[in-house]
């Protein structure tokens, strides 16, 4: 780990990119491969991988924030189907896409919504630290677009 990024070396590391020295320098390092992927070793050896460094959210303050950690605390919640964190206008923004099936079957209206879903959002911030807590949510009608591999596109 270096900065909290998992780098892995072994003889099933690739030793580099065909043809393109410039990309191979970026991601090795003494035959240390830079994943991209963030995270933490346990006491028990586990690797937990928390994000990626390509989505990290660098805030003004100089904090690091892995939109990541964000969205799989909130995508526990019944309610949220899908959700997108970022910065916006230097704050942490959450679009979410409700689960609007479970939102009927609980009986809370469309346009009790969005209150919801801040409630959610209020008790979510109340354990995080000041820089990790999120301060402007969307409320989509539409699922997001997709990649081919079904995650959610950031950009």
């Amino acid at each position: 780990m270096v900065d909290e990024e998992i780098w892995v070396r072994g003889t099933s590391v690739m030793q580099g990119y065909y043809k393109m020295p410039e990309e191979t320098a970026e991601t090795l390092e003494d035959g240390w491969l830079k994943t991209g992927d963030l995270g933490y070793v346990d006491e028990d050896k586990f690797v937990y991988i928390t994000g990626r460094r390509k989505n990290l959210i660098i805030l003004a303050n100089g904090e690091n924030v892995s939109p990541e950690e964000l969205e799989n605390q909130l995508s526990r919640s019944e309610l949220v189907k899908e959700v997108l964190v970022r910065e916006k206008d230097k704050i942490i923004e959450a679009e979410i896409f409700p689960d609007y099936e479970y939102a009927k079957k609980k009986h809370i209206r469309e346009e009790a919504l969005k209150g919801k879903l801040q409630e959610l959002i209020d008790e979510f911030n109340k354990n995080m630290p000041v820089y990790k807590r999120i301060y402007s949510l969307i409320v989509r009608t539409a699922e997001f677009e997709k990649t081919p591999s079904k995650k959610i596109k950031r950009y």
